[in-house]
């Protein structure tokens, strides 16, 4: 699987004829003074013909669906006819424009009723593919990058402005709906900072497997960490993460993380707990997400320990 990006990549990529193949955009942004974390999210599966995803805004007040301050979530939706790359417009009401190719897009998303969002992202970083072959999708195209992004949404009426950094991925290739093991993809991320862990439990706690961490200019994949987590005891959600890494230069960073608020998002067979996290790293502070991915069974025995399968 070849690794390098193009300006062709901004579009979809040919279908084939894999039913499960799948391309992804996801774009994530914050209102850290209201707790207000978001996610602008496409699914396409072009040789099945259909689109999903849709836009999550989440705060404090509530973690579960149906408590979030906005919900859209589309699964059965027809793929766009234009394949790109200069413009994408999604069934679901996400936009994506190339400003710059790879590194600079406008953002809308209209649901025709209570929320518009308006963003532009900017990358400080070019895209850092994940290594072919690596979990979680070890048979599909995979990169990270993050940058930031400005703008404003506008929900219920009230103009909500946003200024500061989040994360981008996108994915293309085969991706089913079962058999996600447990990991986390823990992020922060500034104009002079980016440090993307991906972990597997190990212990006591969990083994850092790949990501990479960029001080400057200076962008290294990571070889080596830990990820330590701190969880609420009802709810088995991340409250605090202390996390170590190292990377392929041999530089060392330790990031500790306040959970700051979350919202809940199940699958099919698994759950992700997405959590908006205040990152301390060398007495700066940086913002960033935690993505805590459970199978379904599991995550019910952490919650309900006395009702776990004998």
């Amino acid at each position: 699987m070849d690794d390098s990006l193009t300006p062709a990549d901004d579009g979809l990529h040919e279908a084939g004829d894999d039913f499960y193949g799948t391309e992804t955009f996801w774009f994530s942004f914050f209102v850290p003074e209201r707790r207000i974390g978001a996610w602008l999210y496409t699914t396409i599966r072009r040789a099945a013909g259909i689109c999903g995803g849709g836009l999550w805004i989440w705060d404090d007040a509530g973690a579960a669906p149906w408590d979030l301050p906005f919900y859209e979530q589309f699964s059965w939706l027809r793929p766009p006819a234009d394949t790109g790359p200069e413009k994408l417009a999604f069934p679901t009401g996400m936009t994506v424009a190339v400003r710059e190719p790879l590194m600079s897009y406008d953002l809308e998303y209209d649901d025709r009723n209570r929320c518009r969002v308006e963003l532009r992202f900017d990358a400080v970083e070019p895209p850092v593919p994940l290594r072919s072959g690596v979990p979680p999708y070890p048979r599909a195209h995979h990169f990270d990058q993050i940058g930031r992004l400005t703008g404003a949404v506008t929900l219920d009426g009230e103009r909500i402005a946003v200024d500061g950094h989040g994360m981008r991925d996108r994915s293309w290739g085969r991706r089913t709906e079962r058999h996600y093991p447990r990991m986390g993809y823990t992020w922060a991320g500034d104009a002079g900072t980016s440090l993307l862990a991906y972990s597997r439990p190990a212990g006591a706690g969990d083994d850092v497997y790949a990501g990479y961490l960029r001080r400057g200019s200076d962008l290294g994949k990571l070889v080596a960490g830990r990820r330590r987590v701190v969880r609420d005891p009802d709810h088995a959600w991340v409250t605090g993460i202390e996390l170590e890494v190292e990377d392929e230069w041999g530089r060392a960073l330790a990031a500790t993380g306040e959970a700051v608020s979350r919202m809940i998002l199940p699958g099919a067979t698994s759950v992700c707990v997405n959590t908006l996290m205040q990152w301390a790293i060398g007495g700066q502070t940086i913002w960033g997400e935690d993505q805590d991915v459970w199978p379904l069974d599991e995550f019910r025995a952490a919650r309900l320990p006395d009702h776990a399968p004998a």
